[in-house]
This record gives structure tokens, C-alpha cells and sequence, in this order.
């Protein structure tokens, strides 16, 4: 439970310093006597409704407020200040790359046709101001990404060019025809979404297409921000991320439809919800509310998502085989292999 708190607590943290670089940038105060006022208010209302001690929630509002105010006020991370940099996309992961980049010190320009991204200079064409880009962020959606990439290389920038698809399979010819052709090029994929703060503490991959320039700056990037990153074969890449992205997403949509098919209702099951049973609805709900063309893509556009498909459903197979038998060594078995696979893991 300590550890669990004083995670949260990071996390806020990670939050407050990233709203810091936003009032630096917008030339706003550090501090505001009635939003710490309101953060302090909702602490004690919350503690109360806990059947908690307010005096204490109040010392730790207190606490974690002066915390973010010292993280805020110490920091310092504007290296890509004087930096030009173009996002491709104006999609929640096109706005998650621009405020990043904008937060350090860069001077952003986005483009999308699709639409606009408030607070930044939108682009015609994906080609417009990328001439003399210090960096260009292709953030655009799987199915339109490979078109925008040609039409970037048209404008033959000068400086790091990178995409953040999490497919690869439809794009890695034209990295690497980039990469032939003298551009700076190379490819990562960030395996998070557009709801983290920052890519601290998360993964992050790096897939050359042969540029070591391009691949030491997009390292250097995010291993600026404490991401872990690794490098993974351009080649081997989608077959990866079918079982850790595209499976992932498959055993949760049909863990919801299978429930939503089980003829009891959402009241019926709350009343008697266990700790796996709300974990896997609350993975399965967020899915749900994600973008369905992108889920779509992923899955889609992915050469090797019918064979996560089958290994998901070889453990149906045999889990059901092994469930219904009266015999209970199979489901033991099934148990046993999976504790030695996971082991290791932290």
C-alpha cells in the first residue's frame, strides 16, 4: 500500500512538472493561491467521504502542493529550445507530440487536413514549413501515414524525420527508401498512449531504417525524458506488437462481449464483482471508448494478426478441454506453465 501511494504520488508530480513547463510557456504564475485553495477544499471532501481524519488530508494537500510548486519552480528541460519542429496529425497523439515538443523550448507547426489543433500554426500541406525542420513527427493515423510520408519527403527536409505508427508492415519501404534517398529517417514507437504525461518509466522503440543520425536522435529524445528505450528489427517489429499490442486489445474486447452476451444485466453483475472480475471490465471499458478506426488499424494493417488470433484461440481450445474434464491435472498444467512463464516478470 506504501508503495502504491508514494507511486501516485510520482505520478502527480510527473503531472505537476509538465503543467509547469505549460505556465512557463504561456508565460503564466507558478502559483495560484485559489486553485491550491480549491486542490485543499477537495482533499478534506474527499477524506470526510473516506471517513478520514481532515486535519490529515489538509497536511497532505499541503504537502504534495508544496512539492509541485518546488518541481515546478526548479526545473529545467527546454532542449529543443530554438528548435523547429513539424507534427504531421492533429489527432490526440499529434496533440500529445506537439504539446511535448512545445513544452521543451521547440517552435511547433502542425498539419493535418483532417482538421486543426488549437494553439499552434497549421500547416496547409504536410510539406509546408518541414523544408527547414530541425524535426518532423509523422503523429498521423496508420491508414493515411504512409501518403503523408511521401508527400514529406516531396518537401526534402533537412533535418530527424520519424513516425509513431505502432504497425510498420505498410511504411517500412518508404522509411527506407528515405533513408536511400539521403534523408534523415528512422521509426519508434512509443508503447503508450496519449493519456501518459510523459514517456517516463515507459517503453519506448526505436526500428532503424539505416540512418544512425536519426536513430541516435529519437533515443536521445526520449531517453531525455527517462524512457526505456530499446531497439527492435524493423522486420521484426509487427510480429511483436501483435502479441503484445493487438492481442491485448482482442482478449479484452472479447472478454466485454462475452459478458455483455452472458444475458445478465450490468446491475446484476456489479452486486457480485470480485477484484479480477472489475479489472478486466475496467481494461475492457477503456478499449472500448478508444478510437475505433485506430483499434481497427492496428488490428488490420498488422500482417501477423491472424496468428495472434490463432494462438488465442488454441487457449480457448485448450482451456475449454481442460475446464470441463474431471480430471484437474490439465487445468493444473495449464496454471503450473503459465507461473514459470511469468516468473520472472516484475
Amino acid at each position: 500500500m506504501d508503495n502504491s501511494i508514494l507511486s501516485l504520488i510520482a505520478r502527480r508530480m510527473e503531472v505537476a512538472k509538465e503543467i509547469g513547463l505549460t505556465k512557463v510557456k504561456d508565460g503564466a504564475q507558478v502559483r495560484d493561491a485559489s486553485r491550491e485553495e480549491a486542490v485543499v477544499k477537495d482533499f478534506t471532501e474527499r477524506a470526510r467521504n473516506l471517513g478520514l481524519g481532515e486535519e490529515m488530508a489538509t497536511i497532505i494537500a499541503d504537502a504534495i502542493i508544496e512539492e509541485a510548486v518546488r518541481t515546478q519552480l526548479e526545473q529545467d528541460v527546454e532542449y529543443l529550445q530554438g528548435k523547429k519542429v513539424v507534427v504531421i496529425g492533429a489527432g490526440r497523439m499529434g496533440a500529445w507530440t506537439a504539446r511535448f515538443a512545445s513544452n521543451r523550448g521547440a517552435a511547433v507547426s502542425v498539419h493535418d487536413p483532417r482538421g486543426t489543433l488549437d494553439g499552434y500554426d497549421n500547416q496547409r500541406s504536410p510539406d509546408q514549413g518541414a523544408g527547414d525542420a530541425d524535426l518532423v513527427i509523422i503523429a498521423s493515423p496508420l491508414g493515411t501515414a504512409k501518403e503523408d510520408l511521401r508527400a514529406l519527403l516531396s518537401a526534402k527536409p533537412s533535418g530527424i524525420i520519424f513516425d509513431l505508427c505502432s504497425v510498420k508492415s505498410h511504411l517500412k519501404d518508404s522509411l527506407r527508401e528515405g533513408v536511400a534517398n539521403g534523408f534523415k529517417v528512422t521509426s519508434v514507437h512509443p508503447m503508450f498512449g496519449p493519456g501518459a504525461v510523459t514517456p517516463r518509466g515507459r517503453n519506448v522503440l526505436v526500428c532503424s531504417c539505416g540512418c544512425i543520425e536519426a536513430d541516435a536522435a529519437a533515443r536521445q529524445l526520449f531517453e531525455n525524458e527517462g524512457a526505456i528505450v530499446t531497439d527492435v528489427p524493423m522486420d521484426d517489429h509487427d510480429r511483436l506488437i501483435a502479441h503484445v499490442l493487438g492481442a491485448p486489445h482482442m482478449c479484452a474486447l472479447v472478454f466485454g462481449r462475452a459478458v455483455s452476451k452472458s444475458g445478465l444485466s450490468s446491475k446484476d453483475l456489479a452486486t457480485a464483482r470480485g477484484p479480477s472480475f472489475t479489472t478486466l471490465c475496467t481494461l475492457a471499458k477503456s478499449i472500448s471508448k478508444e478510437s475505433k478506426r485506430v483499434y481497427h488499424d492496428i488490428q488490420k494493417l498488422n500482417p501477423h494478426t491472424a496468428e495472434a488470433i490463432r494462438s488465442i484461440e488454441q487457449a480457448l481450445d485448450e482451456l475449454r478441454s481442460a475446464s470441463l474434464d474431471e480430471d484437474p491435472a490439465g487445468f493444473a498444467k495449464i496454471m503450473d506453465d503459465e507461473r514459470n512463464f511469468f516468473g520472472g516478470w516484475s
